[in-house]
């Protein structure tokens, strides 16, 4: 499956040593190097010494069907190792689309960096998600390079929205992988609380206002900081939770068990028509998960996916046993209610008794 690659990018580019034929120190005021020089040298320069983003992206074999996002500081070194990068990768590795997006105030230190930076980052880095699942692209964050905060924050949201992680420090060759964690969060907690989040996110709410709605529900203090213009914010962590809940939506929960024995769900053992090998172990196991009602024959299942979901509102759903050239198209009745729960059971099916 392609994938977008999305990148935190830092300055390694300029700052490491080496044979490269430039030196620059951003504490002695040193003028960034000519960009034609640079986009020469990385054509024939080694990836793994070459910067900390060509290094982690060599390290997971980038091919001319990912694109590559690449996320740099507010910055003027920030933006010209992107562009630097952005041009390698459009070019000599000829990459399916290559971008560069800057982190606004996402700069060094000061106010901004907490109160806005991070915020920035988590933003680009949950619309770069959704953008790959549209596109039916894998996501997977490399961060390896920018701030030290960048990289925690993205190891969170990998996290939080199942994306895996890609990591190498900065004296090791070897990659690490934080791979999709099947962790569970609450998220609900946050959706709960949807209408003060919506509500300190709106618009800027002086402290008093904030304080006094915080009185209500103190659990929400530690996600809120005052600024010293006299108005209360979402801190970093807080734009984090309530971002990746948005991203999440709430979590449907499994349905009721249906008050049937598996024996009385089979709808097919009196209909006579030729069914393929190995269909009669297949609707057992179907009939076995507890919130099948009826298993029977059902022509709708024909087309389309194998697993699809022929009535959301009643739980209804069409499933395709294939064994050889003969199919056995079934109608799948469930307890489920409503498209969250319902696709919570098709998905079951198409994972687990469909593959067994």
């Amino acid at each position: 499956m392609a994938r977008l690659l999305i990148t935190t990018v830092g300055t390694s580019l300029l700052t490491n040593r080496d044979s490269r034929p430039w030196q620059w120190n951003v504490h002695v005021g040193d003028a960034l190097p000519d960009a034609s020089e640079v986009d020469q040298w990385l054509e024939v320069a080694d990836p793994i010494l070459a910067s900390a983003e060509t290094n982690t992206l060599r390290s997971i074999k980038v091919h001319a069907a990912d694109s590559v996002r690449l996320l740099h500081s507010d910055t003027p070194e920030g933006r010209f190792c992107s562009e630097r990068l952005c041009r390698f990768y459009t070019d000599v590795v000829a990459c399916r689309r290559v971008e560069a997006r800057p982190l606004t105030a996402l700069g060094y230190a000061g106010a901004s960096f907490s109160q806005k930076g991070l915020k920035v980052l988590v933003h680009e880095a949950i619309a770069a998600v959704n953008h790959a699942r549209d596109a039916s692209l894998d996501p997977v964050f490399c961060a390896t390079g920018g701030f030290k905060a960048e990289i925690a924050f993205l190891n969170l949201l990998g996290a939080l929205l199942e994306v895996e992680v890609i990591y190498i420090h900065e004296r090791f060759r070897e990659v690490v992988r934080l791979p999709r964690l099947p962790l569970t969060w609450d998220a609900d907690w946050v959706l709960q609380r949807q209408q003060f989040f919506e509500w300190i996110d709106d618009e800027p709410r002086s402290s008093a206002e904030v304080a006094s709605r915080l009185k209500a529900d103190p659990a929400l203090q530690p996600l809120v900081e005052d600024a010293e213009d006299g108005y209360s914010y979402l801190n970093a962590a807080g734009e984090l939770l309530f971002r990746a809940a948005g991203a999440v939506g709430p979590r449907a929960v499994w349905p009721l068990a249906a008050p049937l024995p598996p024996s009385r769900k089979d709808g097919l053992s009196e209909v006579a028509h030729h069914r393929p090998r190995g269909s009669r172990a297949f609707v057992k196991r179907l009939c076995e998960v507890d919130c099948v009602c009826r298993v029977c024959f059902d022509q709708a299942a024909s087309a389309g996916n194998a697993v699809k979901v022929l009535n959301a509102p009643t739980g209804t759903i069409g499933i395709r046993y294939r064994m050889g050239d003969a199919t056995l198209p079934l109608r799948v009745e469930t307890t489920a209610r409503g498209d969250a729960q319902t696709g919570l059971v098709r998905d079951y099916l198409a994972n687990t008794v469909l593959r067994e």
